[in-house]
């Protein structure tokens, strides 16, 4: 009789697990973002969500859990069932965050199972024309003749472009006095009053200042020349350290997340992603839409690993602990 009932308890359950895989979603899918509305990463993620919500026939809500530089969102997801109804908005912090903080409380290659790229947006250096700076070249002559007296502004103290411009300072042998942020607009408009030498963001959030004239761009962290400033040299053609890298955002679910879920969302985020419409939007953000496998997100995540581990010990930064 009990072996009856064990048989009838894992047909049970089996026939309920199948049918849940084959008829998802059939309810409202979450996005986690761990930064405030108005921020690029929330800009793309509320147009996945409306894309996949026409797709998948449910609801695909935005839900912001700003603060500690995406922890708490991203460990809210990381401690969520993996059913793929709460997904995490990942961005390049997620593979800065480790080699920032001490004892994190999730582990993201453990904890998390990559379902897409979505997009990238271009950094650029800018300074005030104020300076008389015209390149890159001649900023890194500056600093090199007034050690610390280069100033330039970031969204924080760890952060890509802190990092990034502390990583091209270290190969340039060169030291620089960087002023953190605790937003774009603030560093800016220091940077246009000639209180601060430069700024180090999104091409998105100096585009129409560089545009008008008042911020002077000196290199883009792209490849190759960014669509957005055609005129402005890589870093590679500046004559510093080659790196390429942009602000990437992609798509996460928690590990245990069946494969099944994983591969339809990825097809429909594929899709989404070709929509001329949504290119169109992506391009006025200065945003370039990504896509592929979620194969191709876990590697391209282990090369931005090794990046920014590099970057992290050139800015010479001491993990913070989070148990304090």
């Amino acid at each position: 009789m009990i072996r009856i009932s064990l048989l009838f308890f894992c047909a049970t359950f089996n026939f309920n697990t199948l049918y849940a895989q084959e008829i998802y979603p059939n309810k409202p899918i979450k996005i986690i973002v761990g930064l405030s509305p108005g921020a690029s990463t929330d800009f793309l993620a509320r147009e996945v969500a409306r894309g996949l919500s026409d797709r998948l026939k449910v609801p695909v809500v935005v839900d912001n859990k700003p603060g500690a530089n995406t922890i708490i969102a991203n460990n809210a997801v990381a401690k969520s069932a993996p059913d793929g109804y709460t997904l995490y908005l990942t961005n390049i912090v997620s593979a800065i965050n480790p080699w920032v903080y001490q004892n994190l409380p999730y582990d993201y290659k453990k904890d998390m199972k990559n379902i897409i790229l979505l997009g990238v947006a271009d950094n650029v250096f800018a300074v005030t024309p104020k300076i008389g700076i015209n390149n890159a070249k001649e900023m890194i002559e500056f600093a090199r003749k007034n050690p610390g007296q280069f100033s330039y502004g970031s969204s924080g103290i760890g952060t890509i472009h802190n990092l990034l411009m502390e990583l091209i300072a270290d190969q340039a042998n060169v030291k620089l006095n960087h002023i953190p942020y605790k937003g774009a607009m603030a560093a800016i408009t220091d940077v246009l009053g000639g209180n601060v030498n430069g700024y180090f963001g999104t091409i998105s959030s100096q585009q129409e200042f560089i545009k008008r004239g008042d911020l002077k761009p000196l290199f883009v962290t792209s490849a190759k020349r960014s669509l957005y400033l055609p005129d402005v040299p890589t870093l590679a053609e500046a004559g510093l350290p080659p790196i390429a890298t942009g602000y990437w955002m992609g798509l996460s679910a928690p590990a245990g997340t069946p494969d099944s879920v994983i591969n339809l969302l990825n097809k429909e985020l594929n899709g989404i992603l070709k929509s001329p419409e949504v290119v169109q939007k992506f391009y006025i953000q200065a945003i370039d839409p990504l896509g592929g496998s979620p194969k191709d997100m876990d590697n391209f995540y282990d090369s931005e690993l090794k990046l920014w581990k590099s970057a992290a010990a050139a800015a010479k930064l001491e993990p913070i602990s989070l148990n304090k």
